[in-house]
């Protein structure tokens, strides 16, 4: 397959994807671990889901300082610093295990969140620079399947290990893993011609250099507007899961994942030929996002059957509208800013989902999830109309920058 080539015979590629493995592995591990840990020692709820979010709340404002290091320096030495985070974070919650003091896993929350900051963007950062211009979209969509593999089988697999071992086995695989990765990437090359070398450009370098070039550039205002419409969804993910599951037997909580993980993964196989095809990103990003309203419309009907088909129909269009949305960013973004631009959206995303997660649990318990589905779907469809007619007018201007890459 075309894709096991791409990955064969680039190491470079295979070090970086083999990185966001182990992250992502990583990641529901710590979720899983930190769990057991919280039950065991916090009583209060309004405590445990404080320490739960609040690395993620760190690794948002850690976002404008993360994004001016990576476009400042060399992007191997960020990923070093981002080994050095994680290595000191697991050491953190083994110290947190052996004293059973929540503040020892508060660091590791906080570290794991501040690694989280860096790391995101710049792996978006690094990867236009290794692989060929027509493998991007096929590599995107692999990362983009290695993240959903994680969230499939990750708790699964953490969760197992719990049934046979202890917590501290558990933290020591994933020291191990980072060790491991962290001297890996030593071994990583990212062209020289691709890392910025003159020190007082690094000088200047400033986060807010970033909003002049939205603000003039169309292509980028294109990509945060259309990239609301799947973090809307996927922030009541679990809640719409518990709310379809409630009544029905256990294993239809499982298959919704199953279905809604395997679908992204397919897509994410095809992506590559539809563009081919069709030669039209912003069209073909409009469509998806068509496709998870339906599947929104869908989703509202509450037939357990159809139910399912809904959830497949989200994971389609996600895995067609990711690697397309970070392929098409990475090749119209300037590169001087990508740091910057890709710590940006991942600030963005975080906040989008964190707000979104809260109006949706509050919009279930007031109007229902049915007629929040209806209200969704309706939303989707307003969201790509607005931005079909802004890029269609727009486009009269500079037609190839919007529809070909």
């Amino acid at each position: 397959m075309s894709f096991l080539k791409t990955i064969g015979r680039n190491q470079n590629l295979r070090i970086i994807l083999g990185s966001q493995l182990v992250f992502q592995l990583g990641i529901w591990f710590g979720t899983i671990g930190n769990l057991q840990f919280l039950q065991k020692h916090v009583e209060s709820h309004v405590l445990q889901a404080f320490f739960l979010v609040v690395g993620g709340i760190v690794g948002v404002i850690m976002g404008p300082y993360a994004g001016r290091y990576i476009d400042a320096t060399s992007k191997v030495n960020v990923l070093k610093l981002v080994g050095l985070m994680r290595i000191g974070s697991v050491i953190a919650m083994l110290i947190a295990l052996y004293t059973g003091s929540i503040y020892w896993m508060l660091i590791y929350s906080i570290g794991i969140g501040c690694s989280a900051s860096f790391f995101t963007p710049v792996i978006q950062t690094i990867l236009p620079s290794i692989v060929e211009k027509e493998e991007l979209i096929t590599v995107n969509a692999i990362n983009i399947n290695i993240i959903t593999l994680s969230r499939i089988f990750g708790a699964v697999l953490a969760g197992l290990l719990l049934t046979i071992a202890s917590l501290y086995v558990l933290f020591l695989i994933a020291l191990i893993a980072y060790l491991t990765l962290y001297f890996i990437t030593f071994f990583l090359q990212v062209p020289e011609a691709y890392e910025l070398t003159d020190k007082k450009a690094n000088e200047k370098t400033t986060f807010k250099e970033l909003f002049p070039i939205i603000r003039s550039q169309h292509a980028i205002k294109v990509v945060l507007m259309v990239s609301i419409t799947p973090l809307i969804f996927i922030s009541g993910f679990n809640l719409f899961v518990i709310e379809v599951g409630t009544g029905q037997p256990h294993f239809i909580i499982g298959l919704l994942y199953f279905v809604e993980g395997v679908s992204t993964i397919i897509a994410g196989l095809f992506i590559k030929k539809i563009i081919t095809r069709y030669q039209k990103n912003v069209s073909i990003l409009l469509f998806t996002c068509c496709l998870m309203g339906l599947s929104q419309l869908l989703l509202s009907l509450t037939n357990i059957y159809v139910t399912v088909l809904g959830f497949g129909v989200f994971g389609l269009a996600y895995g067609m509208f990711n690697p397309l949305l970070y392929t098409y960013s990475q090749q119209n973004v300037p590169s001087h800013v990508h740091g910057r631009f890709f710590s940006f959206k991942t600030m963005l995303d975080r906040t989008i989902m964190q707000v979104c997660l809260v109006i949706i649990g509050f919009l279930l318990d007031q109007i229902g999830y049915k007629t929040l589905m209806i209200l969704l779907c309706l939303c989707t469809f307003t969201l790509v109309f607005s931005i079909l007619i802004n890029t269609k007018r727009d486009s009269n201007k500079n037609k190839n920058e919007f529809y070909q890459v």
